[in-house]
């Protein structure tokens, strides 16, 4: 998976729960964006699920929380994921 891909699965997850983002807004705070904490907490737990990943509320609310951070995140997961699967 690439971080195209694994951008359009987050902002799929984002439509569901009624926050359209378009490709340009992927950098901005999904707070600043009108994503209230409830549902931040819920797609953070549905991409949980669907990548296999628990992230660090800590670590991922230092910064501001955007599409692309996100991303970054699990494509980060990812690649050590693989990684130690092939050492």
């Amino acid at each position: 998976m690439n971080e195209p891909m694994v951008s359009e699965v987050i902002a799929d997850e984002l439509r569901k729960q009624g926050y359209p983002l378009s490709r340009d807004e992927y950098r901005t705070d999904l707070i600043g964006a009108g994503v209230n904490s409830v549902n931040l907490i819920r797609l953070l737990s549905s991409l949980e699920d669907l990548f296999d990943i628990d992230f660090e509320a800590a670590q991922l609310f230092s910064d501001p929380v955007t599409v692309a951070r996100i991303a970054e995140v699990i494509l980060a997961h990812t690649a050590q994921t693989a990684e130690g699967k092939t050492s």
